[in-house]
């Protein structure tokens, strides 16, 4: 059995938290045995402990801490970890230099095109870290890896892609009304929703203009559900109510149990204007929300175009308008992107399936660091 060290460098709710947790527990528990470590309390902590875990606490601070460097070497060092598997851009960045100053793989899976601070020569020294340190870079989609190949600094035969996978058998059409019930929201009215955590790449502020394009049908309402924090949420609120939505748009703030949530919406949006996968997208496919989405990246990956969803135009609230109003007054267009939506998920998807390929990896990675250990062994001996 091997040991394998997963480290995150956030604690609340989000896509590629939610991957985080959901390989580490899915791994095959008779060959791999996953540590986890997160930088404090929160969504991620908990939900590990309810799954079993005892997460090491390696805070982070600052642009860069020598002292979570030294924790991840410490929790390498203590449980005997044969690999490191990171999520997020500064966890590559410091799992590289522990998993290269230790000994041993490191896998790490980035989620989306980072916020990157600091001077040029600063971003360059990170990649440069990661380029040198880490054993291969996931990617969650072609495009994200297109993107990330694109600033020049990363090799790409040590890149791979691997689709973020939801287990299909909670997220599936189940009716539920509780939300529906706890708005106000009646049977016959429309309910469109989205769900992701308020961040500028979200682009709410299309979904509150092709909410406005459609006001003219009082049927339609809206829900946004996702941590809200900072200026944001605010400004997106003012909008609203200029735009005369108030009783139109709800935001609710972040929800468990999204699986619930998502059978409450008869339409599902993504307007985002960067998504390196979208968790939530496949989320909605699953439980039979037929799906509206931007070409943000890795909508186009995930959606076939009118075979089992709808792609628009980024920043278009008047194409998100239509594609909405068109599924709506189509119901037999609606019901057969549902039809192809289960099968794309079920067929393509999957935890397992993501889990599978991720095994693969680290099947490679420890054969490779075992083979460059015995070549050197053996030349020590000579």
């Amino acid at each position: 059995m091997k040991n394998i060290l997963h480290v995150i460098e956030t604690c609340g709710p989000g896509g590629a938290e939610t991957v985080f947790l959901e390989l580490a527990k899915g791994l095959d528990r008779r060959r791999w045995h996953s540590i986890v470590a997160v930088p404090g309390r929160g969504w991620v902590y908990d939900n590990l402990v309810a799954n079993g875990f005892e997460p090491i606490l390696t805070p982070l601070h600052g642009a860069f801490d020598l002292r979570y460097l030294a924790g991840l070497c410490q929790a390498v060092r203590k449980h005997q970890i044969d690999l490191i598997q990171t999520h997020l851009f500064s966890a590559a960045v410091y799992g590289g230099l522990a998993g290269r100053l230790c000994g041993v793989p490191v896998i790490s899976t980035l989620h989306g095109r980072p916020d990157l601070f600091g001077s040029a020569i600063y971003r360059a020294a990170k990649f440069g870290i990661m380029r040198r340190a880490v054993t291969t870079l996931v990617f969650v989609s072609e495009s994200l890896r297109q993107f990330f190949l694109s600033t020049g600094h990363l090799n790409r035969d040590r890149t791979a892609v691997i689709a973020d996978g939801i287990d299909a058998s909670a997220f599936a059409p189940r009716r539920d009304t509780s939300l529906r019930r706890e708005l106000g929201i009646g049977e016959t009215e429309v309910l469109v929703g989205a769900v992701g955590n308020v961040r500028p790449a979200k682009s709410y502020d299309v979904l509150l203009r092709a909410a406005a394009v459609l006001r003219q049908s009082p049927a339609y309402r809206f829900v946004v559900v996702g941590e809200a924090e900072g200026a944001l949420p605010q400004e997106l609120l003012a909008l609203r109510d200029q735009l005369g939505l108030g009783s139109t748009v709800t935001f609710t703030g972040f929800r468990n149990h999204v699986h619930h949530v998502m059978n409450n919406f008869d339409l599902y949006v993504s307007t985002s204007s960067s998504e390196g996968f979208s968790l939530s997208v496949v989320q909605a496919m699953a439980c039979g929300v037929p799906v509206v989405a931007t070409k943000s990246g890795g909508p186009q990956e995930i959606i076939t175009h009118d075979v089992d969803g709808l792609l628009v135009d980024l920043n278009s609230p008047e194409q998100v308008a239509a594609a909405v109003h068109r599924l709506v007054t189509e119901p037999a267009t609606r019901r057969r992107l549902i039809e192809a939506a289960r099968k794309t998920v079920e067929a393509r998807f999957t935890i397992q399936r993501m889990v599978n390929s991720y095994e693969h990896l680290y099947d490679q990675s420890v054969r490779a660091t075992r083979v460059v250990r015995a070549k050197e062994e053996a030349l020590r001996e000579a």
